[in-house]
């Protein structure tokens, strides 16, 4: 340790001086003492415990003198006591946006306005400020934002918005901009060395100098189109850089963010709408009095390269420190930064190093977020991509930069980007098509459309041939790629288990599902792992029991060609009839297990009395045999399992069972079963959650990103917009939302609207108070939103949205009900307690929300399902009044009318219950 490590030690405690402990007014370490200011004598004995906790064995105090050992060949740093006066008003160091500041700050409390504290951080007018960070120089940062310009200056262009903006080059240490502008040959009268010194030793009143400045600048003012655009290099003659007097960190001291203030100025006197600003790379304070100010959208970009990963894990780490709060950030005037990792190839993005960096940004970030936003914190930070491309590997000039970004992905991440600022309607479902066609083509699309979701809406009948790969299915095929699996799929009705078991018949082999899900290549002579679809539910269609059964057939007939013996069909009515007459007896959990293992074994054939799992297994492993069993409809089997001690002891000894079979050193059989939520509550009654947890990452539900997913999905079957379903994973949450524009709009009326986001709106309408949505529910409101603007064409306005949409907002309004009436009847048959309370209510009794549990008599047992199911939510009123809230997709077909003060607080519960999805 030096002085300086004391320092620090100090700063860190305090939270640099911002906090100091009781019984100390001031605390600085010099080279030659720590000193410490205290209002009185007897204070000394408390904070000579204070730093005996602080620096341990290191602190010595005696009657004579005290003392911090410095560990450096036994040197030692004097502690002076000074006492003075208490103060009026305790002396708290002035924040400045240091990185030596900031990393000592305090992360801020829950609920706590990030910007508290910080001095003169109020919300800025026009001009938008826009700056472009790198921790490391060369991984394109200026290109990008040269590509963010030209962007913003073609969308201005294409909707005949003329804007104005200013290019700073405050990179004065290695400055690009300036270099390409003096390539270009054009002359320049001032620069950032020179406003910098003007602005901190203004000869003249601050705003004569800003006038007179902006003379300078605007003598070199480019045109674009209808837009102006003027450019602010970093010097005029290169003996400014090797004599810089003033920067960035002198206008900081002043004033913690004087200098954003300065540029902000400059760009309102020059008449700017937008000021970019390319920051000096790596850990200087030329760039963080600019890059710690949340009230500018601020780039940060970066390779996929270890360094570079490291390096901007560390800025971000420092700048979600002084992350804006939710308050801040939804008044669109503070924001969080974005990531742009540059350079990428297809062959980088698959590998697991790019998927580790990714999650190294989001969580480094995650500090930024309230304990309720925890769970959704990478929403905060958007990061996104663009590839490389060998042509942007040298540029001389502004005009070769604009000709030579043109066809890369940097620019399209840079249009969509300005398309947001420009608020430009992207798309048109019948571009350069007279009227008569267009309505034509329009028509034909969503009868296509409404098609194809009447295929998926119901899974029983086994139409549709395509896998969706969403997070269960990829964690279910990455995390058994070579050893078979052993689990238990939950989710609730709807939410695509039977689908997907259909989807694992109709792909027989478990390497097929593998190779569909993470997109390997096909291996020549690679063995097969068989799927046999065992149990299945009797709502079936024809065609899916037809898909099931060749499933079976298959593997029967290798069975045959290993094990002589007779080949008999499995006949899943006779299946399901054998588990019905056993479980008209009572039986326990041991008799139930070898039920189900004799079930196992005699579709292999094997004829065992007391069948083990080693038993079957060695049975398997003997003939080089692998399979994966499949269970799916056992609430068609086991009806009366909420009360039935038998049948739950049934479920039991199932879903246990890939636990056992999970102890064998080499299993050759493999199970997934598909189990509804409400029956794994029926079956375990303690220790649920332990059990979920257990299975949590195959569990089928579906958040933002996976509903965005399934209707982009929808629309690639259906063949309704230039889509592909193999590009799904590959876009992130903003893309998805941008291409579904064409689908449904930006918003549920005109972009430049006060309307909800049309996806936010439909996530939101179709989830429940738990925050749980159902597959079924996402197509069948597609289903009713095209049928309906088919059918009340005149009346949701089809001609006049068709323009750039394909479903009119109306359409998707009245969609909901048809979807709620549903979905209530289906609430009826999978909680026969629901239906109980339904009936209580009395009819033609006036059904408001939110209501008290007198208007309604609600009964404790049905309070809580009502609860545990998400049909309603419980709010205390201020006055302590109970009262009780219902998310649309039940209130609409439960017939219950909204109360006209009830619509905030229901969204404001949704948001809660989403915990920032939206």
């Amino acid at each position: 340790m030096t002085w300086l490590d004391v320092q620090r030690f100090i700063r860190e405690k305090t939270y640099d001086g911002t906090q100091i402990p009781s019984g100390i007014t001031r605390i600085d370490c010099f080279s030659d003492a720590l000193e410490v200011e205290i209002p009185s004598e007897s204070s000394k004995a408390d904070v000579d415990n204070l730093l005996r906790d602080w620096f341990l064995d290191r602190y010595k105090s005696d009657s004579d003198s005290d003392s911090i050992y410095l560990d450096f060949g036994e040197a030692e740093l004097p502690v002076e006591f000074i006492v003075k006066e208490p103060r009026l008003r305790a002396v708290q160091r002035k924040f400045r946006p240091f990185w030596s500041n900031v990393i000592y700050r305090q992360q801020h409390l829950e609920g706590e306005s990030q910007t508290q504290g910080l001095d003169d951080l109020t919300p800025l007018t026009a001009p938008q400020m826009v700056t472009f960070y790198s921790f490391k120089g060369g991984v394109g940062r200026t290109l990008h934002l040269a590509a963010y310009v030209f962007a913003l200056l073609d969308a201005a262009k294409s909707q005949n918005k003329p804007i104005t903006i200013l290019v700073i080059d405050a990179d004065l240490e290695a400055p690009g901009l300036t270099y390409w502008d003096q390539a270009s040959h054009q002359p320049a009268f001032a620069s950032f060395i020179d406003f910098l010194e003007i602005y901190h030793y203004s000869p003249v009143p601050k705003k004569e100098a800003l006038d007179l400045f902006a003379k300078e600048v605007k003598k070199t003012a480019k045109r674009e189109g209808k837009s102006t655009l003027y450019f602010l290099p970093a010097f005029l003659r290169q003996e400014q850089l090797l004599d810089t007097q003033v920067l960035p960190e002198h206008l900081a001291r002043t004033g913690s963010w004087a200098c954003s203030q300065a540029i902000h100025e400059l760009g309102r006197h020059l008449g700017a709408d937008y000021v970019f600003i390319d920051l000096r790379a790596g850990l200087s304070e030329i760039a963080s009095p600019l890059l710690f100010d949340s009230r500018m959208q601020r780039f940060f970009v970066t390779t996929a390269a270890r360094q570079s990963v490291e390096g901007l894990t560390l800025v971000l780490q420092q700048v979600s420190r002084l992350a804006p709060g939710s308050e801040e950030i939804d008044s669109g005037h503070f924001y969080d930064p974005s990531v742009l990792i540059s350079f990428l190839t297809p062959e980088l993005k698959q590998l697991p190093e790019f998927e580790e960096a990714l999650i190294q940004f989001r969580e480094a970030y995650a500090q930024a977020q309230t304990a309720e936003e925890d769970e959704f914190y990478s929403k905060r930070l958007e990061i996104l991509e663009t590839d490389f491309s060998q042509q942007l590997l040298y540029i001389n000039t502004w005009d070769e930069a604009r000709r030579k970004l043109a066809a890369t992905s940097l620019m399209r991440v840079a249009e969509d980007w300005a398309n947001n600022q420009i608020d430009a309607p992207k798309y048109d479902v019948s571009q350069s098509v007279s009227d008569g066609s267009k309505m034509f083509s329009v028509e034909a699309q969503l009868r296509r459309f409404k098609e194809t979701c009447g295929q998926y809406e119901f899974a029983e009948d086994g139409k549709g041939d395509s896998l969706l790969v969403t997070e269960p299915l990829k964690n279910l095929a990455a995390h058994f790629q070579d050893d078979l699996p052993k689990v238990v799929s939950l989710g609730s009705k709807g939410a695509g288990k039977t689908f997907t078991y259909l989807q694992l018949a109709r792909l027989k082999y478990w390497q097929n599902f593998v190779r569909t899900v993470l997109a390997f290549p096909e291996e020549s002579g690679e063995e097969k792992t068989y799927i046999f679809p065992l149990l299945e539910s009797d709502n079936l269609a024809q065609s899916a029991q037809e898909q099931t059964r060749k499933a079976r057939e298959d593997f029967r007939t290798h069975l045959q060609a290993h094990v002589p013996g007779e080949k008999s069909e499995i006949l899943m009515s006779d299946l399901r009839e054998k588990i019905k007459r056993f479980s008209r007896d009572d039986h326990d959990h041991l008799d139930w297990k070898y039920f189900w293992l004799k079930l196992i074994a005699e579709a292999f054939n094997l004829s065992i009395e007391s069948p083990s799992i080693s038993a079957i297994n060695n049975f398997l492993k003997s003939y080089d045999i692998k399979v994966v069993m499949l269970f799916d409809g056992l609430e068609d089997v086991f009806q009366e399992a909420a009360s039935n001690s038998n049948e739950q002891a049934a479920i039991h000894a199932l879903i246990n069972l890939p636990k056992q079979f999970e102890e064998l050193r080499h299993s050759n059989l493999g199970l997934v079963i598909f189990l509804r939520y409400d029956y794994l509550k029926y079956t375990i009654t303690q220790n649920t959650a332990q059990f979920e947890n257990l299975y949590r990452a195959y569990e089928l539900s579906w958040d933002l990103g996976s509903f965005l997913k399934l209707v982009y999905w929808m629309c690639a079957q259906a063949k309704v917009m230039d889509v592909s379903p193999e590009e799904i994973e590959g876009l992130s949450r903003k893309e998805l939302e941008d291409k579904l524009e064409t689908l449904w709009g930006k918003k549920l009326g005109k972009s430049t609207s006060n309307e909800a986001y049309t996806s936010n709106w439909v996530f939101a309408a179709l989830t429940d108070f738990k925050g749980r949505l159902q597959a079924r529910d996402i197509v069948r409101l597609l289903y009713h939103a095209a049928e309906i603007s088919l059918s009340q064409s005149q009346e949701v306005q089809l001609q006049r949205w068709s323009s750039d949409r394909l479903l009119p907002p109306q359409a998707i309004r009245r969609a909901l009900e048809p979807c709620s009436q549903k979905k209530v009847e289906e609430a009826e048959q999978e909680y026969p307690q629901f239906k109980e309370w339904r009936e209580t209510i009395p009819k033609g009794s006036e059904r408001v929300v939110p209501f008290t549990l007198e208007d309604f008599e609600l009964e404790a047992g049905h309070l809580k399902l009502l609860e545990e199911m998400g049909v309603i939510y419980e709010h205390r009123e201020k006055n302590g009044t109970v009262r009780y809230y219902m998310p649309e997709i039940f209130r609409k077909g439960l017939g219950f009318e909204l109360n006209g003060g009830a619509r905030p607080r229901v969204l404001a519960l949704k948001r809660k219950a989403l915990k920032s999805q939206l």
